[in-house]
């Protein structure tokens, strides 16, 4: 049955939109065998032109492009053609955006990184309407010609079609769409969004087709208890969500106890057997210039962090809506400083404590953003959720290796558990090694200490051993304090230790840390292994680590971070 509806593809033309190369590639590997003709433009207005000269069935998008971004790009479409079918696919989840593709009449909203499923499922989803319809034309034509009575039939299913298209096929509730229509009429004044508590696990246990059950019968449920002046909608997953014509915040919280309390007492049946359900409520207010839904769901996250059974008024001045809304910013960020190039590589010099020469360098990553400087600390996590961390990587090496091309210089990079997951170290560093003249034994690859540990960790140890192979070095960072395992190093044969910043910053004051420093560079002694002390920031430390027998030093009192060093 999937089969046969994933075969509908290839009666239909599909045009794809998208600038990151290593997603439109994966994208359109994937449809491509599906539909019946792929289209693919790398910025919006590529996108235009090919839709005006194509004219596909279906458009699917991301919304940050150059030269004409996603929402610029759909409403030149619709001014050609104001019925086709768009699907946006974005990594940002903000108001403005999902508000546009509302007015817009986009029909699907998808996050990435995109799960190729949901993408299939979405854009059936999108047929199922158009098939309907086409099949209702072709029988209209059919019958017209036995009885003209037939518009009345004609009107009827037009009907039935526009209810699916603004209902849940699931709950009969009204949907998204109806839920945006009714929200840009301008009667209510909140939106109550709720979450079941732990549904995923209600659909792990006891399977799907039970959990829609439930779902069905919340809806029934959740109609008998809408209040006056309220509005009752369905929208993706196990959410509700209310519309709320009501302005006091107090009746706002009568109305939501009265739910935790029906639940509390009443559990849903199916089939005879009892499930408890409870919800996490957000509630926000609506105003003309946001999409509401997103502010509940900022609401909806710091109630679920309270536990189930708990409401929340959205609170712009709360801590943690103001930090996810930094996340998203600087989602937004460091997405446009990668796709721009704008990583660049800074140098920090590292000397040898018993000559004082500068031997070697660490390659630290530095974002460059509207003239401004920014450390690893803003744009590394969110790199990580972007699923774009190894594109840093290669940057640095990339940069790097340009930078020290047919020099002498030792010098090293910093690695991610992702990097060597991806197994792509290997050839691109046998590429660059030809390209820019560095040999091999002048690099050094640092990783943290936890990087072996884990359900991939033969695969980890495998990439590492094979670094080794080719000439490399290898150094654990920040030792000393997160799952340190000192038979870790016999495994991986490691080149360096760099001790923890932890220790070193406050030995002219600790004794203890100077016990832990000289024991771990008297075992690495042992093991043949150098040692490098980072945080050395004035005199007093750099002699204190020379006594204690620290080979290298690296820390603002040898130099600080630099674009250029040399």
């Amino acid at each position: 049955m999937v089969k046969n509806n994933i075969d509908k593809l290839k009666n239909y033309k599909i045009l794809y939109v998208e600038d990151n190369l290593e997603i439109a590639e994966e994208i359109a590997f994937f449809l491509n065998k599906k539909a019946g003709e792929l289209y693919s433009a790398y910025n919006g207005e590529e996108g235009v032109a090919l839709f005006n000269e194509k004219r596909p069935d279906i458009v699917i998008t991301d919304i940050q492009m150059p030269k004409m971004n996603g929402i610029e790009m759909i409403r030149e479409i619709r001014k050609i053609d104001s019925n086709v079918p768009i699907i946006i696919t974005t990594a940002f989840n903000e108001s403005k955006y999902l508000l546009e593709a509302i007015d817009l009449q986009v029909d699907g909203y998808l996050m990435k990184p995109l799960n190729m499923k949901e993408l299939i499922n979405r854009v059936l989803k999108i047929l199922e309407p158009i098939e309907l319809k086409q099949a209702l034309m072709d029988k209209n034509s059919e019958l017209e010609e036995i009885n003209n009575n037939l518009d009345a039939i004609a009107k009827e299913k037009t009907k039935e079609l526009e209810h699916f298209y603004a209902h849940d096929p699931l709950t009969g509730l009204e949907n998204f769409i109806a839920l945006g229509q009714e929200i840009d009429t301008g009667e209510y004044r909140h939106l109550l969004l709720l979450d079941v508590s732990n549904f995923s696990l209600i659909n792990k246990q006891y399977g799907k087709d039970f959990s829609n059950a439930i779902l069905k019968e919340i809806a029934k449920i959740l109609k008998s208890h809408i209040a006056n002046h309220a509005r009752l909608f369905k929208t993706e997953s196990d959410r509700f969500v209310f519309l709320l014509e009501e302005e006091d915040h107090t009746k706002i919280e009568e109305f939501c106890q009265q739910l935790i309390s029906f639940f509390d007492t009443q559990a849903v049946v199916i089939d005879a057997f009892e499930v408890n359900i409870s919800f996490s409520m957000g509630i926000a207010e609506i105003a003309e210039d946001f999409f509401p839904l997103v502010n509940a769901e900022f609401a909806l996250d710091i109630g679920k962090k309270t536990g189930s059974r708990y409401y929340y008024f959205y609170d712009e001045t709360e801590d943690s809506v103001k930090q996810a809304k930094e996340t998203i910013k600087w989602i937004n960020i460091t997405k446009e400083m990668i796709q721009n190039d704008r990583i660049e590589p800074y140098f920090q010099p590292i000397a040898d404590t018993q000559t004082g020469e500068i031997v070697k360098y660490e390659v630290l990553a530095r974002g460059n953003y509207e003239g401004e400087v920014f450390s690893p600390y803003f744009f590394i996590s969110p790199a990580e959720r972007l699923g774009m961390i190894s594109s840093i990587t290669r940057m640095m090496i990339g940069k790097s290796f340009q930078y020290f091309n047919g020099q002498e210089m030792n010098f090293s990079i910093n690695i991610t558990h992702r990097d060597l997951l991806d197994k792509f170290l290997i050839q691109f560093l046998e590429q660059k090694l030809e390209l820019y003249n560095i040999e091999a034994k002048n690099v050094t690859f640092e990783i943290l200490e936890n990087i072996t540990i884990g359900e991939q960790h033969k695969v980890v140890i495998a990439q590492l051993k094979a670094l080794k192979t080719m000439g490399f070095k290898i150094a654990i960072d920040d030792f000393g304090i997160e799952n340190s395992n000192f038979s870790r190093l016999l495994e991986i044969d490691f080149d360096y230790i760099k001790l923890d910043g932890l220790f070193i910053k406050s030995l002219e004051v600790n004794t203890k840390d100077r016990i832990v420093v000289s024991a771990i560079v008297s075992l690495a002694k042992t093991l043949g292994i150098k040692t490098v002390a980072e945080y050395v920031e004035n005199e007093a430390i750099y002699n204190i680590i020379k006594e204690c027998g620290v080979d290298m030093a690296q820390g603002y009192y040898i130099g600080k971070p630099e674009a250029q060093t040399l």
